[in-house]
């Protein structure tokens, strides 16, 4: 009888690797046309609703805002839309993406300017989330949160008077923008789309890591420029992301401002 046995295989340790998690998101929006004859405010999301197209090719959103007092407002905001678009949809991966948003700013202004003649224009604040990332570019005095850890942070900077005045003085050695807050027409837009010889765009030159529970919040000055920080703050710490469009908007309601302005915004919040 055989009495030899095989040997017991030794225990191989294993490596288990992680699996990369991927940042979704929820997304939602809010527009009114406030105290105005009409909307101007125009603005888009592309791929909200196909996780296959936004791992690919990632979730991309736009706020423009036509310049009331303007050629045809809702003309420049709608024509800066399309090409905005246009321009998403043309993107190459393989090429610098925050370089290609800037280019397709500019080309909205093309646009704009092409059809307008640079009697109108619009704002403009738009952004791709791709690959856990955020890139982004602004135009004129939209507005750009981030909410992230119960604090609200402004990411994009105006093209106003008195931005531009502060940022000169800032080169002389005045670091106070108090001195410059009461110029006139210290909100008079010094970029916007569709303006003859538009040569600056906000925006970042490598992207933003983003993380679970971030809140993006890209909206018309008919929302940024009426709610106050802590509004927004008690807005965008609900739960759920329809919630906190009604919710901002329900603020901007009970302001009943004379005067209101058209209010677009789109909410998006990561998760994991």
């Amino acid at each position: 009888m055989d009495n030899t046995f095989a040997a017991m295989p030794q225990s191989i340790p294993t490596t288990v690797m992680p699996v990369e998690r991927v940042l979704s998101y929820q997304i939602s929006n809010l527009q009114g046309v406030g105290c105005r004859a009409r909307q101007e405010d125009s603005f888009t999301i592309m791929n909200a609703f196909d996780v296959v197209a936004i791992k690919e090719k990632g979730l991309f959103f736009a706020v423009c805002d036509g310049m009331g007092g303007m050629k045809d407002g809702k003309l420049a905001s709608e024509t800066a839309i399309a090409s905005l678009r246009a321009s998403f949809q043309s993107l190459d991966y393989s090429r610098d993406l925050a370089k290609q948003l800037v280019e397709s700013v500019y080309n909205a202004s093309a646009k704009v300017e092409s059809i307008i003649g640079g009697d109108g224009g619009s704002t403009v604040v738009t952004g791709i989330l791709y690959q856990g990332k955020l890139y982004y570019a602004s135009v004129g005095d939209s507005y750009f949160y981030l909410y992230r850890g119960g604090k609200l942070y402004r990411i994009n900077a105006e093209h106003n008077l008195t931005q531009d005045r502060f940022l000169e003085a800032i080169q002389d050695g005045d670091m106070n923008p108090d001195n410059y807050r009461d110029l006139p027409e210290a909100t008079a837009l010094t970029e916007f789309l569709g303006m003859i010889g538009i040569d600056r765009v906000d925006a970042f030159v490598r992207p933003m890591k983003m993380y679970d529970g971030d809140i993006l919040l890209a909206c018309s000055d008919g929302v940024g420029g009426v709610l106050s920080e802590q509004e927004l703050i008690d807005s965008l710490s609900l739960s759920d992301v329809s919630e906190m469009s009604r919710s901002i908007e329900n603020r901007i309601v009970a302001h009943q401002r004379p005067h209101q302005d058209n209010f677009t915004g789109v909410v998006v919040k990561c998760i994991l």
